[in-house]
């Protein structure tokens, strides 16, 4: 008989059924589980880092191109630096000055259209450089001028030299006013008409009598002299700040409007022009206070040396053979010289220069005018393209105007000169060229003691090995003035069909007499 079960004691747990399946199913299923979860973190962590590696990238060229290029350095002037940054901004002001150059060529050329055309309208093209600042070479030029002006102020921070805002805006003023500031109005004062008294007699016009043999002609009105520009009186400092911004307004707008023209838009801003006419005017103005201080009017010591002079001559020419020996040479110089001495004493004779060198000067370029030499240089260059003979031109330098000349020996044989002007420079110029050489030299002094330098450093060119130096040429010296030979006159020309005849060489200018 079969037992009966005993029921399972209280507080115990039901006995799970046993499967009746394939017990190892449920690890299956977890250990796919578990997988898939690792794959998709691979996915999510390889996802991740491309993420990651890419805005790195954007970032880091972001950086690259924001802060690391623009902060590299280009150049270096004393304590002074120039960064990448720096230099577009030279650029961009570069670009502005040369806008406002060309304006005033427009204004200084404007009555000759083929001068005009060559600066007008080139706002559009100057824009377009300016977009590509960033990817174009650096302009060694911006570099030069940015050292150049960073010697000027280093070096005058140490003299105690230095210029005010005002000192610029009136020097901006006064050189950019007569272009860019509507012209004044004059002030028109109205004239009183004077009130005749009724009582007042009448004085009869006089009676035109008729000149014997007709009427007098009128003389032909003289021409009127050209308008000569005159300098405005320099502006206090309130006005010419205020002036300084008309000039702004109207470079701008001038710009603007060559712009629209070709449906641009600027690049350049109002701030750009005001920066770089500041930097322009108040280099200038430094540039006066370091030559007035280098070389003071007081004291200055003006010459009355010559630059060139003006002379005239009657040569005697002597022409010994090829082959001649020296005391053949000076035999015949030796003969010649009794006709100079004559000569020479014919003229302080009171006898007319022109006549007798006209009728008895050996050079044919001189001789037909007058025996004029034209002006020269002490070192004996002409206007006309000659170069005279030293021993000519040291004689010409060392006489008075008005005085003739001992007979003078030059190779083409004795010289009788007159010197006829000297052109010695004004007190004025003279200083001026002595401020302006000793500004160079004060500028080469400094940049060598404070020290400029580029970055990267140039690359030195290749030194050319020693080679032996060619002979300094030695000048065709002329007697006087290049003698033209006539032109060939042209032969008629007869109606054919043949090829025409080349034309005839024109013949050269010849140099001896």
């Amino acid at each position: 008989m079969a037992e009966t079960p005993k029921n399972p004691p209280r507080g115990s747990a039901p006995r799970k059924p046993v499967p009746t399946g394939n017990p190892n199913a449920p690890r299956r299923v977890a250990a796919r589980k578990l997988a898939e979860q690792r794959r998709q973190r691979r996915i999510i962590i390889v996802t991740a880092a491309a993420i990651g590696i890419a805005l790195a990238a954007v970032l880091i060229g972001a950086a690259y191109d924001q802060l690391w290029v623009p902060s590299r350095p280009v150049a270096r002037a004393g304590s002074a630096s120039l960064s990448r940054a720096d230099y577009w901004v030279e650029r961009r002001q570069a670009y502005a000055r040369e806008i406002v150059q060309n304006f005033q060529l427009i204004a200084l050329f404007g009555g000759n259209p083929q001068f005009t055309q060559q600066f007008q309208g080139q706002s559009p093209t100057i824009d377009q450089q300016v977009e590509g600042i960033r990817s174009a070479p650096v302009d060694d030029a911006v570099v030069d001028a940015w050292q150049t002006r960073q010697i000027k102020e280093q070096g005058a921070a140490n003299l105690s030299i230095t210029v005010s805002q005002d000192e610029v805006n009136q020097a901006l003023v006064g050189d950019l006013g007569l272009i860019f500031l509507p012209p004044p109005t004059e002030v028109v004062t109205p004239t009183a008409t004077p009130a005749i008294s009724p009582t007042a007699a009448l004085t009869p016009t006089a009676v035109l009598t008729p000149t014997p043999g007709g009427p007098t002609p009128t003389a032909e009105p003289s021409a009127t002299p050209a308008p000569t520009e005159t300098p405005l009186p320099t502006p206090a400092p309130a006005e010419a700040a205020s002036q300084r911004e008309e000039i702004l307004d109207e470079i701008f707008r001038r710009y603007e409007i060559e712009l629209a023209a070709v449906g641009e838009e600027a690049d350049l801003t109002r701030d750009d022009f005001r920066a770089a006419l500041d930097a322009q005017y108040r280099e200038q103005v430094l540039n006066t206070r370091i030559q007035e201080h280098l070389v003071p009017a007081e004291g200055f010591r003006y010459s009355d040396e010559p630059e060139r002079v003006s002379a005239r001559q009657v040569l005697v020419a002597v022409t010994p053979p090829a082959d001649a020996s020296q005391e053949q040479i000076d035999a015949a110089f030796a003969e010649a010289l009794p006709e100079a001495q004559a000569v020479a004493e014919e003229l302080r004779g009171g006898a007319d220069f022109a006549e007798v060198a006209a009728a008895r000067s050996d050079d044919p370029g001189s001789r037909e005018q007058g025996g004029d030499l034209g002006p020269f240089t002490a070192e004996g260059v002409a206007d006309n393209g000659a170069t005279y003979p030293p021993e000519l031109v040291a004689q010409a330098f060392a006489l008075e105007p008005g005085t003739i000349s001992d007979p003078i020996r030059t190779r083409f044989g004795w010289h009788v000169i007159e010197v006829t002007n000297r052109d010695v420079p004004s007190e004025e110029t003279q200083l001026r060229e002595a401020r302006t050489e000793a500004l160079d030299a004060w500028v080469e002094e400094q940049r060598a003691a404070l020290g400029v330098q580029r970055f990267p450093e140039p690359t030195p060119t290749a030194t050319l090995p020693p080679s032996t130096p060619s002979p300094t040429p030695v000048p065709t010296y002329l007697p006087g003035p290049p003698t033209v030979a006539p032109t060939a006159t042209p032969l008629p020309t007869e109606p054919s069909t043949a090829t025409p005849a080349s034309a005839a060489p024109t013949p050269t200018a010849t140099g001896t007499p």
